[in-house]
């Protein structure tokens, strides 16, 4: 279900190792969790090579310097199998991002890194030399997360969206009944369930009450909610 993306590939992570060479993973970057890196991934039950891309999400997440999630959604349902898991607003997510980044549509495995760039997810090779090189500047946004409210400070100019994003922390496993995946089993890692707009940051200090026990993180995006990540953080 991936469609060309050759001119992204040259220019971002392009995230890759190929299924058969999945036991040779090597990620020898060293960890800075300084400023952690942002990984969305959105899949579906209906794309065959969705389920290489959950585990190399899964395997990412290991990092201290990571945080990751995945979305799933239901472009591929009219195949025959409707994703038990899809909601629009994943889907809606995912095309604000290619808008943003440029990209004509959405396809599946697309892997978004820190709203900055898009590549498959069944790539992790390049993404070791993404980085290396990556900006190790502390995000702007200092996010602490409360059990009913959300505080977040930093010097910042402009306007940031501030997203709550709820998952089910850690693995998730389903067997689709259909599809191109019918039978076999998928593990998600921090399957989102729910996004909830909190409001805008213009830097400063601003709280929002917002109620998250485990299982969320907070995005900080500059200029609306498929913007670069100035801030992030999350609550297992």
């Amino acid at each position: 279900m991936t469609f060309p993306i050759a001119r992204l590939l040259t220019a971002l992570l392009a995230l890759a190792i190929s299924p058969s060479a999945l036991g040779e993973r090597s990620f020898n970057v060293p960890e800075r969790p300084e400023r952690p890196v942002v990984i969305e991934l959105f899949s579906s039950q209906n794309c065959g090579k969705c389920p290489v891309a959950n585990e190399n999400v899964a395997f990412l997440a290991k990092r201290s310097d990571v945080i990751a999630m995945t979305y799933p959604v239901g472009y591929w349902d009219y195949l025959g199998w409707d994703d038990t898991f899809a909601k629009p607003e994943f889907a809606a997510r995912q095309k604000d991002y290619n808008r943003a980044l440029g990209h004509r549509g959405p396809y599946t495995p697309q892997i978004v890194y820190s709203g900055r760039l898009h590549g498959s997810g069944t790539n992790l090779k390049p993404i070791a030399d993404k980085f290396a090189v990556r900006d190790l500047t502390p995000y702007p946004a200092r996010i602490t997360i409360g059990r009913d409210q959300i505080d977040i400070s930093g010097s910042f100019e402009g306007t940031a969206r501030v997203t709550l994003v709820r998952f089910r922390p850690g693995m998730t496993s389903v067997t689709p009944g259909g599809g191109a995946n019918a039978g076999k089993a998928m593990n998600y890692y921090n399957l989102v369930t729910n996004l909830q707009a909190l409001g805008d940051w213009k830097g400063g200090s601003v709280s929002f009450k917002a109620r998250c026990d485990s299982g969320c993180a907070v995005l900080v995006q500059s200029g609306g909610p498929s913007g670069v990540v100035v801030g992030v953080a999350e609550k297992r």
